[in-house]
């Protein structure tokens, strides 16, 4: 097992926690931040997500979207609380997907621009906001620059490489004062911190660098002001959580699976609010 690594945000070593396949995944014990050691190399990276649109947990969520508007909602009334979208606030999403939380902001009035890589995904959105949607990196050119009013990235920065970069660069995509919002696993909640090995965000090549708040809040120095942080309690079908465990705990789907066999279809098909230890981040720019 590799035995420590330096951290990303502090530079101070990381400890291993537990092995998980080829990776293990390491501690900082200074910010907190749990990091995959060794990094996955671009071809394994590419390997793992060859096929989930069609197959594995991005073929669930697009198979919930309707139930998934709820969280998507919940994004919106966090930003409608910290801009004005009577002013058409101008919009950027990192990693849309299929651009369902891009509708919601443009019916609230919102001038909206998604970016995804996935081609499947692409098409989807592209179709509901015709030239507004991008098969583009952050880091390149291919879409409308900023200043943005708001920068967005949900379920996004532990899936990179190189976090630190990309906030940088959604940094400089944001006007001044402009808002920053993230949602990402909590490292350091006191769930991850029970669960251990077993808590459903550890999942290798899927998720590289897991933040706790210590760690982002770190991670976003003085770039960002009013950082506040919070738990995210998720409404979502009982069967979408169960159905996504094949992905993500399968340990505990394997638990469950004789309690949930027994659940009627009305309760199954009911949205209940979950607590898998993520946490919603914003944060303003500085002038």
């Amino acid at each position: 097992m590799a035995s420590s690594s330096t951290c990303i945000v502090c530079a101070a070593p990381q400890h291993a926690l537990f092995r998980q396949g080829a990776f293990t995944y390491a501690r900082c014990r200074r910010c907190g931040l749990v990091s995959s050691v060794p990094i996955p190399s671009e071809a394994q990276i590419m390997a793992h997500y060859a096929g989930k649109f069609s197959v594995g947990n991005y073929e669930v969520s697009r198979r919930f979207l309707p139930q998934l508007r709820r969280v998507h909602a919940q994004y919106v009334e966090i930003l409608a609380g910290l801009v004005d979208f009577q002013s058409s606030p101008r919009v950027l999403d990192v990693g849309c997907f299929t651009g369902d939380l891009l509708v919601m902001l443009r019916d609230r009035g919102a001038d909206v621009y998604g970016l995804e890589l996935q081609p499947e995904a692409v098409e989807i959105a592209a179709k509901a906001l015709p030239g507004r949607v991008f098969r583009a990196d952050v880091h390149g050119t291919r879409f409308p620059q900023g200043p943005f009013d708001v920068v967005t990235a949900t379920g996004l920065i532990e899936h990179v490489v190189d976090p630190i970069t990309l906030l940088r660069r959604m940094n400089e995509l944001l006007k001044p004062d402009g808002i920053l919002l993230l949602e990402t696993p909590d490292s350091g909640s006191a769930l991850a911190r029970l669960m251990g090995r077993f808590w459903p965000p550890y999942a290798a090549v899927e998720h590289i660098h897991l933040f706790s708040r210590r760690s982002l809040r770190r991670a976003l120095g003085d770039a960002f002001r009013n950082v506040r942080t919070r738990p995210h309690w998720k409404p979502l079908p009982v069967e979408y959580v169960y159905e996504n465990m094949k992905n993500f705990g399968p340990e505990l789907r394997r638990v469950l699976s004789p309690v949930y066999s027994i659940l009627p279809r009305p309760v199954r098909q009911s949205a209940l609010p979950f607590y898998v230890g993520e946490m919603i981040v914003t944060a303003k720019k500085v002038a």
